[in-house]
């Protein structure tokens, strides 16, 4: 099926969204809250895959991070992304107590979720934490190399996309390079990633968005939010990867030790942090099978 993709104005703000399926005719919605960069379109190969999974009966949204696609002058903070996404899913999810809604949160989008489960109490069935860094994120590898570098990526990264615009004018060169990179990415998802990058990555202003994001991160998301891992257990599913940079190496042995009876997961695969450009059959195989 093709995806719908739309610019939808959420609250005032214009938001990149992407649908699959008929929401009127299917029982449950799953809303994917991608990590950061926020761009949905790196999550539509993931999309496809659950779509199919569910033989095309089940809707699926998702909801680009405010200010990353389309690129906005605001640069949002993580409190103003997750009442973004909250504004979302009332907007364009069913209010009905029959339709159910599972959440798929990848990364700091993990984060949100969480931070939004207490006010979907009623309208949730499950939500999906994958790679999710929802702690310590300024101990692990890859946040400390960011906070060292952060005073100069915020400058050289979007003057060099800027750069790139200039010396590479033409949209077909930029779409040859790029595919250089998604060589190794299964050829059915080639085309949305190259476009992603192409439309929406390619922007200094989303660039500038992104990197300031990450640097709140750093010293926003600390301490776990034990309370509503607690209340929503039961609901909840953790997928940890063993060569995940963003996470401390330490945290899902910790998490199993914590939380004996949740349903906490250990990849063994080596999948990388960014699934989405590689390994989106294999997630969406580990998601649905744990969907009722």
């Amino acid at each position: 099926m093709e995806t719908k993709q739309e610019i939808l104005n959420i609250n005032g703000i214009s938001t990149h969204t992407y649908q699959l399926g008929n929401q009127s005719l299917s029982s449950k919605t799953i809303v994917i809250i991608p990590g950061n960069p926020g761009l949905g379109g790196f999550y539509i190969p993931f999309a496809h895959e659950l779509y199919n999974l569910f033989n095309e009966n089940i809707s699926i949204l998702v909801i680009s991070q405010a200010g990353h696609s389309p690129p906005l002058k605001h640069c949002f903070t993580l409190n103003e992304q997750i009442e973004h996404k909250l504004q979302a899913i009332k907007q364009l999810v069913p209010n009905n107590s029959n339709h159910q809604l599972i959440l798929i949160g990848h990364s700091i989008g993990a984060y949100m979720v969480l931070n939004m489960l207490d006010k979907l109490e009623n309208k949730l069935n499950r939500a999906f934490l994958l790679f999710p860094t929802i702690e310590r994120m300024g101990e692990s590898d890859a946040g400390q190399r960011f906070v060292r570098l952060y005073p100069i990526l915020i400058y050289l990264l979007p003057f060099l996309c800027f750069i790139t615009n200039i010396l590479l004018p033409f949209d077909w060169l930029k779409r040859k390079i790029i595919s250089y990179y998604f060589s190794q990415s299964p050829l059915n998802d080639r085309e949305i990633l190259i476009d992603t990058v192409l439309y929406d990555l390619l922007n200094p202003l989303a660039i500038k968005n992104l990197l300031q994001m990450a640097n709140e991160e750093m010293s926003v998301v600390k301490k776990r939010n034990d309370e509503i891992i607690k209340r929503f257990l039961n609901k909840l599913t953790f997928y940890y990867g063993t060569n995940d940079h963003w996470v401390p190496k330490e945290i899902a042995k910790q998490m199993k030790e914590i939380y004996p009876n949740g349903d906490i997961i250990e990849c063994t695969n080596s999948y990388m942090h960014a699934f989405v450009l590689k390994h989106s059959k294999q997630l969406a195989r580990i998601v649905f099978d744990r969907i009722d």
